[in-house]
């Protein structure tokens, strides 16, 4: 009897530590897939700055260019909108000179259209594209006596429409035993071209992923929490049912803009391995369309 108690102690014993060493094995798995997306994230956050540089620095040449008088321009701009499956962008210049026979034209995308006068100061033409493709718009002064042209910076539609996000968790606590952290998400437009974006209150899903499989776990709709701010909309969503789930999970936003922009990018996650081994994760980034 009592070798049988020591056998049966034995496995018991073989189980715990079978068990603690898996336990311990899946939370470095998590802690690591935690690591590589901070890592992740920081990258892209690198990368977004890096082309925001590279914008800057594009336009910054032009600017000096005018400046100095190298540029036929005395300034320019763009704005851009989605209008039934298309981006419609209004090019802007004001020349420092316009001769009288010229002709002032702009070309983007492959088509080329004669400017519209605004007060005699400023000449506009409006281009409707689909995504996605290279924008470098050119203008040009034409009359019978030739032709004076220049480039201007390449437009990045990703930039012009891009949003900010910024997620987190709080808990909403009814009762001592019942203790639920909700999911909050605030939304905010980063410049006056993606303003028009959030007009509407726009159609926002949360999607539930693992984060080892990438298998969609589940996916629900989630519920504007307050009156639209200047620029800014915020929603939540009730996770709970998913957060007693074991394993460890991606929380992914899609977004039906105003115009029909479509928006898809990871702004959360979440692991779960019992009472005392769970954790949620959050922050700030960017969304850039879906084209």
């Amino acid at each position: 009897m009592d070798k049988s108690k020591k056998i049966i102690a034995t496995i018991l014993c073989v189980f715990m530590i079978v068990n603690v060493w898996t336990t311990m094995s899946l939370k470095k798995q998590v802690k690591n897939l935690q690591n590589e997306i901070g890592r992740m994230h920081s990258n892209l956050s690198n990368t977004v700055m890096n082309t925001g540089q590279g914008i800057n620095n594009l336009r910054n040449d032009l600017v000096s260019k005018i400046e100095k008088g190298e540029s036929l321009l005395s300034s320019f701009g763009t704005e851009v909108e989605h209008k039934n499956g298309q981006l419609v962008f209004t090019v802007k210049v004001a020349p420092k000179e316009k001769r009288t026979d010229e002709i002032i034209f702009l070309s983007l995308g492959g088509e080329k259209k004669e400017t519209v006068s605004v007060n005699g100061l400023e000449y506009t033409a409006a281009f409707a594209l689909k995504m996605p493709q290279k924008i470098t718009p050119t203008v040009s002064f034409e009359s019978s006596t030739g032709v004076r042209q220049e480039v201007l910076p390449e437009i990045y539609p990703d930039e012009l429409l891009s949003l900010g996000y910024e997620s987190s968790w709080e808990i909403e606590s009814n009762s001592p035993e019942n203790n639920n952290e909700m999911f909050m998400l605030k939304i905010y437009t980063l410049n006056e071209n993606s303003r028009s974006l959030l007009s509407e209150t726009p159609a926002a899903t949360i999607v539930i992923q693992d984060l080892f499989t990438d298998a969609e776990i589940g996916r629900k709709k989630i519920q504007l929490t307050e009156s639209k701010t200047s620029g800014s909309i915020s929603f939540n969503a009730d996770l709970s049912e998913y957060q007693k789930k074991k394993g460890a999970f991606t929380i992914w936003i899609e977004i039906k803009a105003d115009g029909g922009i479509f928006y898809r990018e990871q702004v959360a996650s979440f692991n779960y391995e019992g009472e005392h081994s769970s954790g949620t994760s959050s922050g700030t980034g960017v969304l850039y369309p879906v084209w």
